[in-house]
């Protein structure tokens, strides 16, 4: 029948099916009251947390020592960027796969499986909650910082850092894609995911310049798009000169084709694997 359906249909299809979906994720987090004071919370305890850092390694929100190795004495607002940042690479990487691995553990994956619509659409649809949801924890990180601190984040300047931000989300969510087909094949990823997240938050330029990091691993975080978002973005709100902006958009604009293609044919190839095994659904 689906196949039937005229494009103009299916196209509705679809679209239905990511509005459902994000219907039903907002739904699942406003069950539970602890997640809403998580919304609410998370924020400030990851600003403050890094304003009392700042004040005990070095003795405020700015360093000279720190200038050597990153260009910049804000010390605090570098590591803030980096932060508002990562969120996208947390919720891509543990979003889509868990969001699969949820409906294994609560036997709805099936049901889901046998839907006349695209899988790849649904996992837009929890990928758009992801993204709203680190939008929200993002621009509050940079509203309290703009706030607590002599320094405005909040301008016009925020829609060139969004624009760079949605050109990460492309890449990540490949990636995030990846990860979906791990969790069809090997079930339980949670220690891989946990281990590939912190591996990129150690070997990027999220809390430190690449300079302070040893060779190999900097030239690891050269094959990771978030080092170019970073990048590009602090180098845009004048944390240090790293280049012309349109070099870094290329760059992600090329990792955005790269990470989607393997990550989608990696999908592809997991679930023929898990349904020639019949092992889409167990746990």
């Amino acid at each position: 029948m689906y196949r039937m359906m005229s494009n103009w249909s299916r196209i509705s299809l679809e679209l239905r099916t990511i509005r459902y979906t994000l219907k039903k994720e907002i739904k699942l987090w406003q069950r539970y009251p602890s997640r809403m004071l998580f919304l609410v919370v998370m924020p400030f305890l990851t600003i403050l947390t890094l304003y009392f850092q700042g004040m005990g390694l070095v003795g405020g929100t700015e360093s000279t020592y720190f200038e050597e190795f990153a260009g910049t004495q804000d010390y605090l607002v570098f590591i803030i960027l980096g932060s508002a940042v990562f969120i996208f690479v947390s919720t891509a990487i543990w979003g889509v796969g868990n969001s699969i691995r949820r409906e294994q553990m609560m036997g709805t994956l099936e049901s889901i499986w046998v839907v006349p619509t695209s899988k790849l659409t649904i996992f837009v649809g929890v990928a758009l909650f992801d993204g709203l949801f680190s939008s929200y924890v993002a621009f509050m990180q940079l509203l309290i910082t703009s706030l607590i601190l002599p320094v405005n984040l909040i301008d016009l300047r925020i829609f060139v850092v969004i624009g760079i931000a949605f050109l990460l989300i492309f890449s990540l969510y490949g990636l995030g894609f990846f990860f979906t087909g791990l969790v069809l094949i090997y079930k339980e990823v949670e220690d891989f995911t946990n281990m590939i997240n912190s591996a990129i938050r150690l070997i990027t330029p999220v809390s430190y310049p690449l300079s302070v990091l040893p060779a190999p691993l900097a030239f690891i975080a050269l094959f990771i798009p978030l080092t170019y978002a970073l990048q590009a973005i602090r180098d845009y709100m004048g944390l240090g000169d790293y280049g012309p902006i349109y070099q870094y958009i290329g760059l992600l604009l090329l990792f955005d084709l790269i990470f989607i293609i393997f990550g989608s044919l990696f999908f592809r190839y997991a679930e023929k694997s898990a349904k020639r095994r019949g092992v889409i659904a167990t746990h």
